[in-house]
C-alpha cells in the first residue's frame, strides 16, 4: 500500500517542498519545489503567494503533510526533573519553563526530547523547546486556507538532524549545521541521539562567514562539554541549508575547526531516488530537510511537534476508518483485561502524584518560607507568585530599572580576583538578589559582602548564613542584596 508524503520546510527567506511517494520496495521522490520569499518575509501576503505557488506545483491533497519553521522562533532550555515519564514531564515543565523564558508561559506552546540519562538514576534531563502561539498560529492558520493540515509542526534543521542520528552508530559523534541566509541551527548528535540545539543568526559579512561560523560551534562546544563535563569529540560535521550557495563554505569552516566538513545532501546518502517525470533541477542544499521532514513521518523517528491537538482525532478516523473497525472488534473481546489495568494505571498513578505534591509542597515551603499552614500548596503558590508579579508591576515607575545582566557585571566586577568563590546558586526578583556559593574562609565571606556594597545600586548587603561543609575546607554562605 503506498502514501504519499509532503514536507514542507518553512524559512524567513523561503518555502521548500518535497512529495514522498513510499511503498513497501522504496521511497522515492515525485516533485519537489523551491520558493524564494520577497525580502519582506514578516509579510503574510508573502508567505500566502509563496504557499499558492507550491500548491500550484505540487498538489498537497491526499498527502500526510509534515511542517517545519525556522529554528529562531524558538527557545531552547536543557533542564533535569526528577522523574523519568513523560507524562509527568509535560505536567511540570510549564513551572520548570517559566522563570527561563521571557514570555508568559500559557502563551507558549511547549514540547520536549527525552536524553535519556545513562545509568539507573531516578532523573531524566530532557532538551524542553518552547514557541509563543503568536508566532506558530499564523503559519496554522496560512495553511489552513490552502487546506493543509499538518501531522506534525516541528523545529527548521530538526529533521536533518534527527534522521542523521537514526541512521549513524551509536559510537560515531558528530554536528550537523544547518545554514540559513538569515538564521543558522547547530545540532550536537551523540551516541545515536539529539543532544544540543543552538540557534543563532547567521553571519553577514560573506567573506568573514566561515571565521564566524567556526568560532561559534567551538564556544558551543566548549559550553557543552562543561555542562556535561565531557570532552565531546565529533566524528565531523555535516552542512546544508540555502546559505551555502553552492560556494565553498564547507571547506573554509572544516580549515577554521580542523575536521571534516561534508555536505548532507540525503537524496544521496539515503539512496532516495527521483521520479524520472520530475524534471527540476534538485539542490540538496536546499531541499534537505524538506526531504528529511517527509523521512522523519515516514520512518516514524519521533522528535518535535507543536500540532498534535489538531490532528489527533478526525482526521486519522477517516484515513483508517477499517482498521478502527477491526480494532473495535478485537478491543471488546480484551475489555476485561483492559478495564484491571486501567484500576492498576490508576493505582500507580495516583501513587505517584503523591509523590509530586510531596515535592510541590517543599518548593513551596523554600520559596515561602514565611508561610505556616499549607492547606493546597499549588493553589496557593500560585496566589503568592501572582501577587509578587503584581508587586513588581506596581513598583514605583520612577524607581531604576536594573537588568540581570548589569546585576551580574556588577557582582562580578567587584568580587577580587584574589578571593577563590564558587557562586552555585543566584535568585534574582524585582527587590532582591539572593546568592549562595563556596569560599575559602569565612574573611573572604566578610570581604565579598564589603565589596558588594560599593555597589551603587545595592542599598544594603546582608549575609544570612555562613557555616563549614563537611569537609572543613570550604565556607557555605547565603547574601541577600536589597535592590
Amino acid at each position: 500500500m503506498s502514501r504519499k508524503v509532503l514536507g514542507i520546510d518553512i524559512r524567513r527567506e523561503s518555502v521548500s517542498a518535497v512529495l514522498v511517494k513510499t511503498s513497501l520496495r522504496e521511497n522515492r521522490i515525485d516533485a519537489h519545489a523551491h520558493i524564494p520569499l520577497p525580502e519582506a518575509a514578516e509579510d503574510d501576503n508573502n508567505f500566502k503567494t509563496a504557499l499558492n505557488t507550491l500548491c500550484n506545483a505540487i498538489d498537497p491533497s491526499g498527502c500526510d503533510c509534515v511542517v517545519s519553521i525556522s529554528a529562531d522562533h524558538f527557545s531552547y532550555r536543557i533542564l533535569q526533573v526528577p522523574f523519568k515519564d513523560s507524562k509527568k514531564i509535560r505536567m511540570v515543565l510549564p513551572f520548570e519553563l517559566e522563570p527561563t523564558v521571557p514570555y508568559p508561559i500559557d502563551d507558549l506552546v511547549i514540547d520536549f526530547i527525552d536524553l535519556q540519562s545513562a545509568g539507573q538514576s531516578d532523573h531524566c534531563e530532557i532538551i524542553a523547546v518552547a514557541v509563543p502561539r503568536t508566532e506558530l498560529s499564523p503559519y496554522i492558520e496560512s495553511l489552513a486556507e490552502f487546506k493543509i493540515d499538518p501531522e506534525m509542526v516541528t523545529v527548521g534543521g530538526l529533521p536533518s538532524a534527527m534522521c542523521l542520528a537514526s541512521q549513524a552508530d551509536p559510537a560515531e559523534d558528530r554536528l550537523v549545521l544547518e545554514i540559513g541566509n538569515a538564521s543558522s541551527s547547530l545540532f550536537i548528535v551523540s551516541e545515536g541521539r539529539l543532544q544540543l540545539i543552538r540557534s543563532f543568526p547567521t553571519p553577514v559579512v560573506a567573506d568573514k562567514r566561515a571565521a564566524m561560523l567556526g568560532a561559534f560551534v567551538q564556544r558551543t562546544l566548549a559550553a557543552y562539554d562543561e555542562l556535561c563535563q565531557t570532552e565531546f569529540q565529533p566524528l565531523d560535521m555535516v552542512v546544508t541549508g540555502s546559505g551555502l550557495n553552492g560556494a565553498s563554505l564547507d571547506s573554509d569552516v572544516s580549515k577554521v575547526l580542523d575536521i571534516p566538513v561534508n555536505r548532507l545532501n540525503f537524496a544521496d546518502r539515503l539512496s532516495v531516488q527521483i521520479d524520472r517525470e520530475n524534471t527540476k533541477p534538485w539542490d540538496p542544499a536546499l531541499m534537505d530537510n524538506a526531504l528529511a521532514l517527509a523521512l522523519m513521518a515516514i520512518e516514524g523517528i519521533r522528535g518535535l511537534n507543536f500540532h498534535k491537538g489538531q490532528f489527533a482525532a478526525k482526521k486519522i478516523f477517516v484515513k483508517h476508518k477499517k482498521n478502527w473497525i477491526k480494532t473495535g472488534i478485537l478491543a471488546a473481546a480484551v475489555l476485561a483485561l483492559l478495564f484491571f489495568s486501567v484500576i492498576m494505571e490508576s493505582y500507580t498513578l495516583n501513587r505517584r502524584l503523591d509523590q509530586i505534591d510531596q515535592r510541590i509542597t517543599a518548593v513551596y515551603k523554600a520559596t515561602f518560607p514565611e508561610v505556616k499552614r499549607i492547606v493546597d500548596p499549588h493553589r496557593e503558590m500560585q496566589v503568592n507568585v501572582q501577587e509578587a508579579k503584581k508587586s513588581a508591576v506596581n513598583q514605583s515607575p520612577a524607581g531604576p530599572h536594573i537588568r540581570s545582566i548589569d546585576i551580574l557585571n556588577s557582582i562580578s566586577q567587584n568580587i577580587p580576583a584574589n578571593i577563590e568563590v564558587d557562586v552555585t546558586r543566584m535568585v534574582i526578583s524585582p527587590g532582591t538578589v539572593l546568592i549562595s556559593g563556596n569560599t575559602d574562609d569565612f574573611k573572604s565571606v566578610d570581604d565579598i559582602k564589603g565589596n558588594l556594597e560599593q555597589v551603587e545600586y545595592f542599598k544594603k548587603v546582608t549575609i544570612s548564613s555562613t557555616n563549614l561543609d563537611r569537609s572543613g575546607k570550604e565556607v557555605r554562605f547565603v547574601l541577600k542584596v536589597e535592590l
